[in-house]
C-alpha cells in the first residue's frame, strides 16, 4: 500500500461528508471507498482480495493518500459538487450523464435498464434480455485478473431482474432468469472462477427464480 500510494497509483480522491472515494491503478483500476461507520473505519475495494472484505493494499494507499492531501491547496469537495449539481437545470443534468456514459459502458447499460424499468407501456423485456447477453459475453478465455471486473458487470444486469421483481413482473422476472441462467452456466467454461464470483451470481439467480415463482405462481410443470 505504501509503494502504491509512493508510485502515485491513486487518482480521483475525492470526500463527501464522512466518505472518501478514490481508483487505485492496480492490476486494473480499482474502485476504494473509506468511511466511518459505527464500529469505526469501514472499507470496500473492488480488487479480489477487498470483495472478500479484507483491507487491502488499495485501501492503505488511498488511507495514505487522504492523510497526506495538502492542507495549503484550496480543495473542492464532493459536498461542492453536490450543490452545483443541484443548481443545475434538469436538462443539463440529463445532457451531463449521457456525455459520461458515452464513454462507461457500464453506466450506459444501468441507464437502459432504468428506463426500460420505467417504459411507458411496460418493461422493455428485449432490453433486459439484451443487456444480459452483453455482460455475459466472453470473447476468449476471461483470466483471474479480469474475472473481477467480468463479475461485476453481470451483478449490474441481475440488480437489474431484483428492480423489475420488486415492480411486480414476475412473469417476466421468470424467463430473463430463466435465460441468465443458461447464459451463465455456458460462460463458466470460459472462465477463472477461482474467487466464486460467477457462483455467486448463480446463486443470486436461482434465488430470484424461486421467488419471481413464488410471487407469479405458475403453471408446475
Amino acid at each position: 500500500g505504501e509503494d502504491y500510494f509512493a508510485a502515485e497509483r491513486v487518482h480521483d480522491l475525492a470526500e463527501d461528508g464522512r466518505r472518501v472515494t478514490a481508483t487505485v491503478e492496480g492490476t486494473e483500476p480499482y474502485a476504494v471507498r473509506l468511511w466511518l461507520g459505527r464500529g469505526g473505519l469501514q472499507h470496500s475495494c473492488t480488487c479480489p482480495v477487498g470483495e472478500d472484505g479484507a483491507f487491502c493494499k488499495h485501501c492503505v494507499a488511498v488511507g495514505l493518500a487522504w492523510l497526506n492531501r495538502s492542507k495549503d491547496k484550496p480543495r473542492v469537495t464532493m459536498d461542492h459538487v453536490r450543490a452545483w449539481l443541484a443548481s443545475q437545470k434538469p436538462g443539463a443534468l440529463a445532457d451531463l450523464i449521457l456525455e459520461q456514459a458515452a464513454e462507461d459502458p457500464q453506466l450506459q447499460e444501468k441507464l437502459l435498464l432504468a428506463a426500460a424499468r420505467r417504459s411507458p407501456t411496460g418493461p422493455d423485456l428485449a432490453t433486459y434480455r439484451a443487456a444480459i447477453d452483453s455482460a455475459v459475453r466472453v470473447r476468449g478465455f476471461v483470466d483471474y485478473r479480469a474475472a473481477g471486473a467480468y463479475v461485476r458487470r453481470i451483478d449490474a444486469a441481475v440488480d437489474g431482474l431484483e428492480d423489475l421483481l420488486k415492480d411486480g413482473h414476475a412473469f417476466a422476472v421468470i424467463d430473463l432468469a430463466e435465460h441468465a441462467l443458461g447464459r451463465v452456466e455456458q460462460a463458466m467454461n470460459s472462465i477463472d472462477d477461482s474467487d466464486g464470483g460467477m457462483g455467486e451470481i448463480l446463486r443470486r439467480l436461482r434465488e430470484i427464480h424461486l421467488e419471481a415463482c413464488r410471487k407469479a405462481r405458475p403453471d408446475p410443470e
